[in-house]
């Protein structure tokens, strides 16, 4: 029972990480239609910033919260310089304007922060007695931290969407971008903000991996991967559906590693691709995604 819940524990605090990033890619696309293939190549600049910020000096949670403005400008410029241009024009190939701008942030990484791994001090205590027990389980302090942080961000999506001018007009512009703008919404600026929320979202989840996983210019590109199939899994305009494809991706990596011997951590892809097309055959628009409706 012990090891039972330090695993269940373990998933749902990798599981955060993957909701996190879900959450920011579903924010993009309930605006434009768009997967940001760039959101994890972001998300590790962050994390370097970071690193950067905390050498000099600062605080690592205000060292996190620039870092996390520093995604929301690069995020919002990639929406305001890169894609909305070339969307106005050729909508098919902003998928490859994407990429290209992965490309570009990757190799900018290794320009200016070189190639070696790089250590992050955790935001949450982390030493070897800093636990707690649940149920006669040690649970690690950081483990429960990225949990309630995943919780704290929700809150305050929540209260933004639901209780705040801008949210409203983000969930306007979600459903019809041509009646919002009839209506007086500037869905530009909705736009862009949409976007440097969902980067901010990103180095937020960067940075809380990073301490644990090591520091490096592919440190996203397995949990964006993961991310992704949660986000399409939960369906890509449910923030909901984002959060509980990110969980049981999480909980799915800690029970198979932990219990399947003969699959372990390295099947854990083609077990997630198994799992997402069974979902997407029975469900295509994910768990908790909006059926598409056409008149025919």
């Amino acid at each position: 029972m012990s090891l039972f819940i330090e695993r269940l524990v373990n998933g749902l605090a990798d599981g955060s990480i993957y909701a996190l990033l879900a959450l920011a890619l579903v924010v993009v696309f309930r605006s434009t239609g768009q997967l940001n293939f760039a959101q994890g190549e972001i998300g590790t600049l962050g994390a370097f910033v970071v690193s950067t910020l905390t050498l000099s000096g600062l605080p690592v949670w205000l060292s996190i919260l620039l870092a996390m403005f520093v995604g929301f400008v690069i995020s919002a410029g990639v929406e305001r310089v890169v894609v909305r241009p070339i969307e106005h024009r050729n909508p098919g190939a902003v998928i490859v304007a994407l990429i290209g701008v992965f490309l570009a942030v990757n190799q900018l990484v290794a320009m200016f922060w070189g190639v070696d791994a790089r250590g992050l001090p955790n935001v949450f205590p982390d030493q070897a007695d800093d636990f707690v027990t649940i149920l006669g389980a040690p649970v690690r302090i950081a483990r429960l931290g990225v949990i309630g942080v995943l919780i704290v961000v929700l809150l305050l999506l929540w209260l933004m969407f639901n209780k705040t001018k801008i949210g409203l007009a983000m969930r306007a512009v979600a459903n019809n971008q041509e009646s919002s703008n009839l209506v007086g919404i500037r869905v530009g600026t909705i736009l862009v903000v949409g976007w440097g929320l969902a980067g901010a979202i990103g180095v937020l989840a960067a940075a809380l991996l990073a301490p644990s996983a090591g520091l490096t210019g592919t440190l996203m590109l397995g949990p964006f991967l993961l991310a992704s199939v949660a986000a399409v899994l939960g369906g890509l305009d449910s923030p909901v559906g984002a959060v509980v494809g990110g969980l049981i991706i999480g909980l799915t990596e800690a029970f198979m590693v932990g219990y399947v011997d003969f699959l372990g951590a390295d099947m854990l892809f083609p077990v997630m691709l198994v799992i997402l097309l069974v979902v997407l055959l029975l469900r295509p628009s994910g768990l908790f995604g909006s059926e598409r409706v056409e008149r025919v």
